[in-house]
């Protein structure tokens, strides 16, 4: 696989004086405050008080003020990541690990991929410490959340005046979310010339390997973003699959459409399938695995009952890397 490489046609584009990232085009965008809010931060009762930050500076000053920003962060943190969903009952895929990692790890990652990071309009990347709870975290329109305890406020706020943001009443519009029509629209930012060109779903699947991210949703449940229940879905998965002549080591992609009642389902449904068969074995990896809503499914399944009353695999194919 080749290295990501960002377009070079693409015009940076601001509003006022607030430089964008390339991933993101305004529509009906105003003009923010550059500088950072500071608020009390929600925490559980036994919980030490906390402070809650949120800065807003132009793109070409994020990434200086970003890194003594994660400077902050205990030796081991936990990462987080944040991305623009293509399943059909949520919004936004969030990705969190189990186990915490060396902080120079986590850096060492966040720097291979820091320009996708930074530029795209769609990835929120950050990591969090426990005991005291801290957190660091670039968002999508590339402003930065930042929670630490609230004796530590002399110290963030000596970064920002080390960067230059200044306390503010708000940076963006309060009422921006309530807008019936999105403020921006996304662009890509990937070359993609050719299919060795890593896209936005390689270059996620790598950070999650990297960070040992999992989907944060239960696995044993299939609920809408509401915390609805949604039954029986269409699932369209990907996995990696490895061959199982280990004198010819070789790899593969697992396609597969299903019907299932829940993450867990569709995986136990997948490797049985996969253990019926002696030339591919599973690596544990998946790819993506994403809902497919109804009216929204490919032209083979067409002929498919909206109301399914039972589990099933469609279609199933392997093909070589």
């Amino acid at each position: 696989m080749k290295t990501f490489a960002l377009r070079t046609d693409l015009e940076r584009l601001r509003v006022g004086n607030h430089w964008l990232p390339l991933g993101l085009e305004p529509v009906d965008l105003p003009v923010p405050a550059h500088g950072y809010t500071v608020a009390e931060a929600d925490m559980p009762e036994d919980a030490a008080p906390a402070l809650r930050f949120h800065a807003v500076t132009s793109i070409e000053k994020v990434e200086a003020l970003l890194d003594d920003l994660f400077e902050l962060l205990p030796d081991d943190v936990f990462p987080l990541l944040e991305a623009t969903s293509r399943d059909a009952f949520r919004t936004v895929d969030v990705f969190a690990a189990d186990e915490p990692m060396p902080f120079d790890e986590f850096r060492r990652v966040l720097k291979e991929y820091r320009d996708v990071i930074v530029e795209d309009g769609s990835l929120s990347v950050g990591a969090e410490g426990e005991d005291p709870a801290m957190e660091v975290v670039l968002d999508s329109w590339k402003g930065i959340d930042v929670l630490v305890p609230a004796s530590m406020r002399d110290e963030v706020e000596r970064i920002m005046a080390a960067h230059g943001p200044e306390e503010v009443a708000e940076t963006w519009p309060s009422d921006l979310d309530d807008r019936p029509e999105p403020p921006f629209k996304p662009r890509e930012i990937l070359q993609l010339e050719d299919r060795e060109c890593p896209d936005l779903d390689e270059i996620i699947f790598q950070l999650r390997e990297s960070w040992g991210l999992e989907l944060d949703e239960d696995p044993e449940d299939n609920l809408d973003e509401r915390g609805r229940h949604v039954g029986r879905t269409l699932w369209d998965a990907v996995a990696i699959v490895e061959g199982a002549d280990e004198d010819e080591p070789r790899l593969g992609y697992l396609f597969a459409w299903v019907t299932a009642g829940s993450i867990a389902e569709v995986q136990q449904m997948i490797e049985s399938r996969l253990e019926l068969q002696d030339e591919w074995r599973f690596t544990g990896q998946w790819y993506t695995l994403d809902r497919v809503a109804f009216d929204d499914r490919p032209e083979f399944l067409q002929s498919l009952s909206p109301r399914r009353t039972y589990s099933e695999i469609h279609k199933f194919t392997i093909e070589p890397a």
